[in-house]
């Protein structure tokens, strides 16, 4: 480890001829000297380096550089499980379906709001993974899609399609296990939706009762799972609101063979750009 900012004190300088006086000096400083280094907090340091950290605790508001190593116990980040117990129909072929959850069983940072949209205290990029318990009570085999949202806008190349055959029977439906996964990046005051779409009207996400004989859990139609994986990389976007403005002579007009020189300057105007420094 290097204590960075720390200072080995002046020794004295020996005179000519040997001094019992000048000795006890030499020892004292020295003795101070190995006390400091032998501190397990030495207050003379600046900061502190080193390649591993082993054992104890690092506490502060910032750790910056090198690798800590470790179970991780104490460690804090967003994360959520989120849960439906309602059956959601579809609004029609033509319509787009918005998954509900009406249940949190567990989180910290993570939220519903208006029963479809899933806020983050923190931005930052998102483990995301959904279950969806699809059923088909028609007689028809049927096809559905399924795609995830950011505040109101459709993540790119996020939709799955799937088919699922007709059901058995007037009572007996079939089933169709949708799932879907990825890293979603939100920002501050963006939120995360689930929509789907299918081609038919027979089609719903399903919940069913525990069951009895042997007895088993219930089936939630939706499960939804959060945890944080990364903060957002530092950007500076600063926005400029004045105009763009190109300026020069305006060019000499030539009339039958005659110049015609006009007055004044060319102004060519726009919007001024946006910097992105990264």
């Amino acid at each position: 480890m290097a204590l960075v900012g720390f200072r080995a004190p002046a020794l004295p300088i020996p005179p000519g001829q040997y001094s019992s006086q000048q000795q006890s000096e030499l020892v004292r400083s020295l003795r101070l000297y190995f006390n400091l280094i032998d501190s397990l907090t030495p207050q003379q340091a600046q900061s502190y380096t080193a390649d591993s950290f082993f054992g104890g605790q690092i506490s502060g508001s910032s750790i910056s550089g090198g690798i800590l190593a470790g179970f991780g116990k104490g460690l804090e980040v967003p994360y959520a499980m989120l849960m439906s117990d309602q059956d959601q129909a579809s609004a029609g072929i033509t319509s787009e379906n918005i998954v509900t959850l009406n249940r949190i069983i567990f989180g910290d940072g993570i939220t519903v709001e208006d029963s479809s949209k899933i806020r983050f205290a923190l931005p930052g990029q998102y483990l995301v993974t959904a279950r969806f318990q699809f059923a088909n009570r028609g007689n028809a085999a049927q096809t559905f899609e399924l795609w995830a949202k950011n505040t109101g806008v459709n993540y790119p190349l996020s939709n799955t399609r799937f088919d699922i055959p007709a059901r058995k029977s007037a009572s007996i439906y079939s089933h169709v296990t949708a799932n879907i996964s990825g890293i979603l990046t939100v920002t501050n005051g963006e939120y995360l939706e689930f929509a789907w779409w299918s081609d038919g009207a027979d089609i719903y996400i399903e919940h069913y009762a525990a069951g009895t004989s042997p007895t088993r859990p219930e089936i939630a139609s939706v499960i939804v799972t959060a945890t944080f994986v990364s903060a957002l990389p530092a950007k500076f976007f600063p926005v400029l609101s004045d105009t763009l403005s190109i300026q020069g002579q305006i060019p000499v007009v030539v009339v039958v063979g005659a110049p015609v020189v006009p007055t004044g300057t060319l102004s060519l105007q726009g919007q001024t750009p946006t910097i992105s420094i990264a």
